[in-house]
């Protein structure tokens, strides 16, 4: 029972930290079914873009739980422009030091971490974008002990 308040708290603060967040233009998670990333779930995000003008900081959210057995998650992320260009990448997301000690923040057996991905970004047209992320571990029954992906853009200070 615990375990469940503290989770219930950690979203509570998270939530109240991001509402007050003025530079934020997207922030969202998809929930990862019975916390096993399969590689044919891909992560989809549609993202409307007005400000063609300032930079932008894109991030990676990972949510993991303690068992997850990797210190790392190798990724395929896709960015495709209202105008049908399209970029792929490979990214890794580093989510635990050399010791095994999760960078993500935590309340009990789950972490959040937010791995910078793209800085400084500007985005060429306004419209909308499609991102996607798709997890590419080359683990054949699923990843255990990823929660949640998501993928967060916020405006770059001047």
């Amino acid at each position: 029972m615990h375990l469940k308040l503290k989770v219930i708290g950690f979203f509570l603060v998270a939530f109240v930290l991001v509402s007050c967040d003025s530079n934020k233009v997207f922030d969202q998670y998809i929930e990862v079914e019975n916390a096993n990333w399969k590689k044919e779930n891909v992560a989809k995000f549609s993202v409307n873009i007005d400000d063609t003008t300032n930079a932008h900081n894109l991030y990676i959210n990972i949510r993991n739980r303690g068992d997850y057995a990797y210190s790392n998650l190798y990724l395929f992320v896709k960015i495709e422009g209202p105008d049908g260009n399209f970029s792929v990448d490979t990214v890794n997301c580093t989510l635990a030091d050399k010791s095994g000690k999760w960078l993500g923040k935590g309340i009990g057996d789950l972490f959040d971490y937010n791995v910078p991905y793209i800085g400084g970004f500007k985005f060429a047209k306004a419209g909308t974008y499609n991102f996607s992320l798709e997890q590419a571990m080359r683990v054949e029954n699923g990843l255990e002990g990823i929660s949640d992906v998501g993928l967060r853009i916020e405006k770059l200070d001047k």
